[in-house]
């Protein structure tokens, strides 16, 4: 090879490598990591009173405007960090593995929105895990990410602004209709949503760590997130071998013309049976006592399954899946 060749293979290099610096520095600008989310988890917070309020710093960036910026320190991964969203508590909870003690004792959050009720770091223990605790004033989407620049990025919006449609599902602890699967069901049924990028679906759950939530709240809830359709979910594991069971109860008293209750229901117990082989055992109008139902002002019902074996719980989930999917199509038509 000549010089006049090696001149040119050179500037070739030289080209190549300048393109693939941009490229590589605006992948690095724009690259988020999604992080763990736990909510499907209980998560058993420290004791601890070792706690403090978060500083925070109004003086926003340029692109910052309406983000909640968390530092990190520079030794933190996304392994290290663990969502709990604690919608029905308005609660966003940031446990972070940042190895550095003191870290948010001097380094501030960056935000210039309104909705913070308080902000406090609580020391899980003393070699720098913390829980970032934060109250909001209200029930809020949010979206969370870890940038390249060392901070998680979280913006808020009302569940409406964001999504196609909204359903609340209450995994009940009721003694009236008894409990058992109903949080591991609800637990695969956030999965197969999760993992659903055709339909911009947001399902809220009122629990899903085994908690006792009143029908009192899971109604207010439902009005909180402007929901569209309200799925109560009861199941229990039976003992016996004699086949899994669905039954569903709506409210009689309530109609839309686009989907009405009875309708949902059959929906609901029709597609959750089908999936689970169950035996579909009828709908019924709402006992008398069920609060949450009787008053519901949007498609609403309760669906009540008793199922065998433990690969059952994803079955009813996926069942149960399908029908919402085909009542929010209903409602939005």
């Amino acid at each position: 090879m000549n010089n006049e060749q090696m001149k040119r293979v050179a500037i070739k290099a030289g080209i190549f490598g300048a393109i693939s610096l941009v490229v590589m520095l605006q992948r690095a600008a724009t690259k988020h990591i999604l992080i763990t989310d736990a909510a499907g988890t209980h998560i058993d917070r420290a004791t601890t009173v070792d706690s403090y309020n978060i500083l925070i710093d109004r003086n926003v960036q340029k692109g910052q405007s309406g983000k909640l910026i968390i530092p990190l320190s520079r030794t933190v991964s996304s392994d290290d960090i663990v969502l709990e969203d604690r919608y029905i508590d308005h609660e966003l909870r940031i446990y972070i593995d940042s190895r550095e003690e003191g870290f948010y004792l001097d380094n501030a959050v960056v935000t210039d929105i309104d909705i913070l009720r308080s902000a406090v770091c609580v020391a899980e223990n003393d070699s720098g895990s913390v829980c970032l605790d934060f109250v909001l004033d209200g029930l809020y989407a949010s979206s969370i990410s870890l940038t390249e620049s060392s901070t998680i990025e979280v913006e808020f919006n009302k569940p409406s602004d964001i999504y196609d449609g909204v359903v609340v599902v209450d995994p009940c602890a009721s003694d009236i209709y008894g409990m058992g699967g109903a949080i591991e069901i609800a637990r695969e049924l956030k999965d197969i949503s999760a993992k659903d990028e055709e339909n911009n679906l947001k399902i809220y759950f009122t629990d899903l760590s085994g908690d006792t939530v009143t029908q009192q709240r899971a109604a207010e809830f439902v009005n909180e997130a402007q929901a569209d359709l309200l799925v109560a979910l009861n199941a229990t594991k039976k003992d016996d071998t004699n086949g899994a069971n669905v039954s569903a109860y709506y409210n009689s008293q309530f109609f839309l013309r686009s989907l009405n209750n009875a309708e949902f229901a059959d929906m609901l117990e029709r597609s959750t049976a089908e999936k689970l082989g169950a035996v579909a055992e009828g709908i019924y109008e709402a006992k008398e006592d069920d609060m949450l139902l009787n008053t519901a002002t949007i498609p609403s019902a309760r669906l009540y399954i008793e199922y065998e074996s433990n690969g059952d719980e994803k079955k009813a989930a996926e069942g149960l899946y399908e029908a919402i999917l085909k009542a929010e199509a209903a409602v939005n038509k």
